[in-house]
């Protein structure tokens, strides 16, 4: 049996551990968070900066493409979201979709850490799923009700 064919390109992941943060507790935040969502071992990254008032800022990202993501990855995170989340992304899903096939949502650092997945607009985990270039914002947004992301 031939295995489906992915929707996606790639997927980015990113998450801020400010300075009162402990690191190692963001990082398995994003690392739970992608567990769900990709076939492979998860490869995470480092980059520190300076805040504003001297502070050591880290921005924990992880690349996946669309090979390395589970094909029924929107279906997986649907069945770990709330029916209110899911309802949320209903109202909201034209603005969490550009023109450039991206689908951008935002899930809780500390819910990811503990196990589950819950959508977040403050200092949350970023994820940008990347689409194949025959989908276009339309085609994406049917995509995600297919999926159960959005009721």
């Amino acid at each position: 049996m031939v295995p489906p064919k992915s929707a996606f390109l790639s997927a980015d992941f990113s998450a801020i551990a400010h300075a009162t943060e402990d690191i190692d507790k963001v990082e398995q935040a994003v690392r739970s968070l992608v567990a769900w969502l990709s076939r492979s071992k998860v490869n995470l990254t480092r980059q520190y900066v300076k805040g504003h008032h001297g502070n050591v800022i880290t921005t924990i990202s992880a690349k996946l493409s669309g090979k390395e993501l589970y094909p029924e990855a929107l279906t997986l995170l649907s069945q770990r979201l709330s029916e209110s989340d899911r309802r949320f992304l209903f109202d909201h899903v034209q603005g969490c979709v550009d023109q450039d096939r991206n689908l951008y949502l935002r899930f809780d650092k500390q819910e990811a850490f503990f196990g589950s997945i819950r959508l977040h607009e403050g200092d949350p985990i970023r994820a940008k799923f990347k689409f194949a270039s025959m989908y276009d914002v339309e085609r994406i947004v049917s995509f995600c009700k297919e999926s159960g992301l959005i009721l």
